[in-house]
């Protein structure tokens, strides 16, 4: 049995070579395409693209080339996403992941531009992804067809944009009725919960199609609702560490919602009760994953690695 360990020695590096050929190779202009390998390859834990591929594994499907390209665009999206949220308009975050944001180094219009081209560039990605399954099965027209519409539609306007503009309606208090269930499902579900439920439901559909293994539509859709739960426990997480967490082991600054006067689940119930809301739906994205009929110890894992992360 693979664990988390022996995994990520596997397919991390595999997942970062496959950023870095890609970014290189998307980009005529050596300069722009060293600040895209910049904003992507500076660090980052890779939680998506790994989380598909833990699918996969899970359902006993070999990962081929072309599914890890497929796998590596949510990175893509990831990484825009983060380096449009530091801009000056938006958080003006001057660090991450221990190194100067993008904006901070290249200058806010490359970083704006830098943002742009991941944003397409992931699409790209996905329609060139056959083109490495020379000598293993193409994923079909339809399922590329359907990666696209999942992706573009989580990324978008009901997606990480639309919860990126409540995210800002909150800056200032300009919101003055922020409860707990907008919080929740118009800026947490949306701007996080979003992408790391797409990344567990490609990873149920890659396996149905590429091993003919039938994924029952139930399984499919506590794939998918693993992920959201997932998502929101890594999100509120994030605003107790805003509070308790360590800038130096964190790579960015800690107390920015503050500085911002965001409300937050820690501000609005305080750390002891949004910690409690954290474990409850870990519990529930773990109890979801004991009722798939497939390996899930790997996946589990690796949530149970990012659950530490305020400990």
């Amino acid at each position: 049995m693979t664990n988390l360990k022996n995994f990520q020695a596997i397919w991390r590096p595999k997942i970062d070579q496959q950023l870095q050929t890609d970014l290189i190779a998307i980009s005529d202009d050596a300069e722009f395409a060293q600040m895209m390998c910049y904003a992507v390859l500076n660090g980052g834990k890779r939680l998506r693209p790994l989380l598909t591929l833990a699918v996969l594994s899970s359902f006993n499907v070999s990962v081929t080339p072309n599914l890890l390209k497929l796998a590596t665009a949510v990175e893509w999206v990831h990484s825009y996403s983060l380096v449009h949220d530091d801009l000056p308009a938006m958080d003006n975050d001057l660090w991450r992941r221990g190194q100067p944001s993008v904006h901070a180094k290249f200058g806010e219009s490359s970083a704006i531009l830098v943002g742009d081209a991941l944003l397409t560039g992931a699409f790209q990605v996905v329609s060139e992804a056959n083109a490495l399954a020379a000598n293993v099965q193409k994923v079909s027209d339809e399922q590329v067809i359907t990666i696209i519409r999942q992706l573009s539609r989580y990324a978008g306007a009901n997606g990480m944009v639309i919860g990126q503009i409540h995210d800002m309606q909150n800056h200032g208090h300009q919101k003055s009725d922020v409860t707990y269930d907008w919080l929740l499902n118009d800026v947490y579900a949306p701007k996080t919960a979003a992408l790391i439920s797409y990344a567990a439901d490609i990873g149920g559909k890659l396996s149905q199609e590429m091993a003919s293994t039938l994924v029952h539509p139930k399984t499919q859709y506590d794939l998918y609702q693993f992920g959201y739960d997932f998502g929101l426990a890594f999100q509120i997480q994030d605003d107790i560490l805003d509070v308790t967490g360590n800038s130096e082991i964190l790579g960015k600054k800690v107390g920015s919602d503050l500085q911002n006067h965001k409300s937050t689940y820690v501000s609005l119930m305080g750390v002891d009760k949004s910690q409690a809301i954290v474990n409850q739906y870990f519990k529930e994205a773990t109890e979801l994953l004991y009722k798939l009929n497939v390996k899930h110890e790997l996946i589990l894992e690796i949530m149970e690695k990012l659950k530490k992360r305020v400990k």
